[in-house]
């Protein structure tokens, strides 16, 4: 188990390497960018655009995964179409070819003959990085393969990471927007049952080097199967691949939040106004708004805030799991919101908690696999209940239906 484990956090390494290396030169950057397919789009963007770098990161995923473990890429799924339409008209299957020659000849029919920047790309896809982080060594757990499907979202936040806003200023240790929102998530789930199994979050652009403006990242992992939650957490250790790894293990560990006058909690800026008014009353001023699903869900991992709630229905299976997976193994998880606001705190009704197998009925493209009543993800399952409790009292007090 700790093969799959060890494997999944160094393929998040190297696909976050894709993603600063696409970064690092703006003219190279503006060949990127590729509107997206009208059946693609997520309806909460207006200009929505995926990324030859999306496309890159993700298959270099399933090529990695499916290479050690064979079969296993057949379970692997994400936002991502990996389809391109270049200048001629031409129809572009982006994958990884066996070498970094072949991969470059692919690229370049993208990029329209750009034999520089396919170069470029294709060595980094299949540049080896250097990778070590011994807490990995200590995960025994076996989880059987056959068991497992996984959620990929290559570059959550695909905005931020086209703008490439660096100079953000955070409030509370919590970047409202800029590339530090950034992340790629991978997650684990049980194909039968649906729950989460495994979750790694890494954040490509979790700092810079004032002097040499050269980025560093971080990931954060988490596995919970059966009895055994196991997970790291934040120590800035840091290893060889311009990454800081959460390197302490910890077994079945509480994290319980301390008392506080008021909760914390993280939301979009396109939050509902009587979401908004319930959470003041309930928080007070602990109420941050940040880019991005895979970051707001990372604050809440870190620690840095309670809960993470979103009243839409354009978060999706790829946006949740992986962090998901990782707030189990700690105690907490994410739970559809529409539906806890329906249960009556009195009955002790079980909280219903997202899960990843099963599509929604009657939607079609992306919709299919849209977290439809919204999500609450939180640290502190008897905090949640509190917290629940209190929303539903002020969304009652404003006359909200739900």
């Amino acid at each position: 188990m700790s093969e799959i484990l060890r494997e999944l956090v160094y393929v998040s390494e190297k696909a976050a390497n894709i993603a600063r290396a696409c970064r690092q030169q703006e003219s190279l950057f503006q060949l990127l960018i590729e509107e997206k397919k009208e059946g693609e789009k997520n309806k909460k963007f207006v200009n929505d655009f995926k990324t030859l770098a999306d496309v890159l990161v993700q298959e270099v995923i399933k090529q990695n995964m499916g290479s050690k473990f064979p079969g296993l890429e057949n379970h692997i799924y994400g936002e991502e179409s990996n389809e391109f339409t270049n200048e001629l008209g031409e129809k572009i299957t982006v994958k990884i070819c066996p070498t970094e020659e072949e991969t470059a000849e692919l690229l370049s029919k993208v990029l329209n003959g750009n034999k520089l920047a396919s170069e470029a790309l294709a060595q980094a896809v299949h540049q080896d990085i250097a990778f070590a982080d011994p807490a990995l060594d200590l995960v025994k757990i076996n989880i059987p393969q056959d068991i497992m499907g996984m959620w990929v979202d290559p570059i959550d936040s695909t905005y931020q990471y086209i703008k490439g806003s660096a100079d953000i200023k955070p409030n509370q240790g919590i970047f409202p927007c800029g590339l530090q929102c950034v992340t790629i998530l991978i997650g684990v789930y049980d194909r039968q049952t649906g729950v989460p199994l495994i979750g790694v979050i890494n954040q490509p652009f979790a700092s810079q080097d004032v002097k040499t403006l050269r980025w560093k990242g971080q990931y954060f992992w988490g596995l919970s199967y059966m009895d055994s939650n196991i997970h790291s957490l934040q120590l800035s250790n840091e290893n060889g691949n311009d990454g800081e790894a959460a390197s302490q293990l910890t077994e079945e560990a509480s994290c319980e939040p301390k008392f506080t006058k008021h909760f914390s909690a993280i939301i979009s800026a396109s939050e509902k106004d009587t979401i908004k008014t319930a959470l003041s009353n309930i928080c007070g001023e602990n109420v941050y708004g940040a880019a991005g699903a895979g970051y707001k869900s990372l604050c809440v991992v870190q620690g840095l805030v309670d809960v993470y709630i979103f009243s839409e229905d354009t978060t999706f299976k790829w946006d949740s799991c992986a962090a998901h997976a990782i707030l189990k193994s700690i105690g907490g998880g994410m739970v559809d919101l529409r539906e806890c606001l329906k249960r009556n705190p009195e009955t002790g009704l079980d909280l219903p908690h997202l899960l990843y197998n099963v599509d929604n009925q009657g939607a079609t493209g992306i919709d299919r696999w849209a977290n439809k009543g919204g999500l609450v993800a939180y640290r502190s399952q008897q905090w949640l209940k509190t917290f629940l409790d209190l929303l539903i009292k002020n969304l009652a007090l404003s006359n909200t239906l739900t």
